[in-house]
């Protein structure tokens, strides 16, 4: 089965982490069009159906197309919550010198 992906929508990262995480239970081949990508995927288990192959395929790719969208929107909350984490870290190296 082939599946055409809209790379406008889903970035290389998505994909790559996408096809990562099913290569236990499926072979997937990549090919990058102009504007889409092709990915071609062969269930390990002959009886999974391809309906079944497809939904697998677009709800894991989807659900790291989220994970990236959140990581985006909450780069900012990380990196004040790293700071203020990370903060005193000065004032216990002055410490340990003295």
């Amino acid at each position: 089965m082939t599946i055409e992906i809209d790379r406008a929508i889903y970035s290389d990262a998505c994909v790559t982490k996408c096809i990562y995480a099913l290569s236990k239970d499926f072979d997937c081949r990549r090919s990058l069009n102009s504007a889409t990508e092709s990915v071609e995927i062969v269930p390990r288990d002959s009886k999974v159906p391809e309906d079944e192959v497809c939904h697998i395929f677009m709800q894991t790719l989807n659900d790291y197309k989220a994970r990236e969208i959140i990581a985006a929107e909450t780069k900012d909350i990380r990196t004040i919550l790293y700071a203020k984490a990370f903060g005193d870290c000065d004032d216990f190296e002055e410490d340990v010198r003295q």
